[in-house]
């Protein structure tokens, strides 16, 4: 899987294959939910896919016609970052982090795509709640749950989603602070209104509470959502850059807290083996991860306010690249995110 969201995971790999007892603690330690059944009872979308035009239509048949996929396991895992604070009821928890996580058949790398919480999708209609249609994508938490953005981002990539990793913004305070806080460089000054925390430009230890308002700040930065977005992936790198450097793997008191502090903090799919898919992932390291964001092309008033409009050609690019298992090729015309420095 990968680390805090799936990234957690591939960093839990390398480190909890090295005692298969650790492995298997971690299997039935971490949360379950049966996710990916019920996204598939849920009603098909018939709505025809705005962004697959690599995928086309026989002359013989009127059936879709997709390039076939490379030879090997390469998985989708959809990471989501859910938000359900204190007194808030199901309907208004949310997911403000989407990540879907492409593991390459050789299972030597990883591509992480984030999908910003404002893109313009479609999502079906939901009884009492909303009657179908294209708004923001991170409405289909609040409206189904897991279940419905599993089908919402399959629909959208026309990828299947393998697997579903999900983790409350909380944990990111519980996980940061068993590694001692990790280090990031940020480009400007900004200030965050909403808790009244200022980062200046330059490099920061961060411990979990300010990683935590680090990955969630939003207004104050010049490209608000893209910005977070960038951060995140920026955490993430640096989580795994930081759980490589302290050698935790040969640290058993060590690697038994943060075995514990994951597992505390992640709810998988019902039929996801962790200690298979650590043992798959092992050979994963920091440098195999690559980051980039849904290409947009703008903006589009909506009635749930402003949302950003997706680029049908890069984005059916980008979907064609997971689909054939080419992230590496497609890195080279579209060069990745390094991670390294966040807004």
């Amino acid at each position: 899987m990968t680390t805090l969201l799936v990234v957690l995971a591939l960093v839990a790999g390398s480190v909890t294959v090295t005692t298969g007892f650790l492995a298997y603690r971690f299997n039935d330690l971490v949360g379950r939910d049966d996710v990916l059944a019920e996204a598939a009872a849920l009603p098909p979308i018939t709505a025809k896919p705005e962004y697959n035009s690599w995928v086309h239509t026989s002359k013989s048949s009127k059936a879709p016609v997709r390039p076939a996929a490379a030879a090997g396991s390469a998985r989708n895992v959809l990471v989501l970052g859910v938000d359900t604070r204190k007194g808030w009821s199901e309907g208004q928890s949310r997911s403000d982090t989407i990540m879907l996580v492409h593991v390459d058949g050789t299972g030597s790398a990883a591509s992480v795509v984030s999908i910003p919480r404002d893109s313009y999708v479609y999502i079906p209609p939901v009884a009492g709640k909303w009657a179908g249609g294209k708004t923001k994508v991170n409405a289909a938490y609040a409206w189904g749950g897991a279940p419905l953005v599993v089908q919402v981002v399959s629909h959208l990539t026309g990828l299947t989603i393998d697997n579903v990793v999900s983790v409350d913004f909380a944990g990111i305070r519980t996980i940061t602070d068993v590694v001692g806080g990790i280090d990031v460089k940020i480009a400007k000054t900004v200030r965050d209104k909403r808790t009244g925390v200022t980062f200046k430009a330059g490099r920061h230890h961060l411990d979990g509470r300010m990683a935590e308002v680090y990955v969630r700040q939003r207004y104050g930065l010049p490209n608000g959502d893209f910005d977070r977005v960038k951060r995140q992936q920026q955490y993430l790198r640096a989580l795994a850059q930081k759980v490589t450097s302290l050698g935790i793997a040969a640290n058993p008191m060590k690697l038994d807290s943060f075995v514990s502090a994951i597992a505390g903090s992640l709810v998988v799919d019902s039929g996801m083996n962790l200690a298979a898919t650590f043992r798959d992932l092992s050979g994963l390291r920091p440098d195999d991860l690559a980051f980039t964001t849904l290409p947009s092309s703008g903006f589009v008033r909506t009635a749930a306010g402003t949302a950003n409009e997706l680029s049908a050609a890069e984005c059916s690019e980008l979907f064609a690249a997971l689909h054939t298992d080419t992230m590496a090729d497609y890195f080279v015309a579209n060069p990745a995110f390094s991670g390294t420095v966040g807004a």
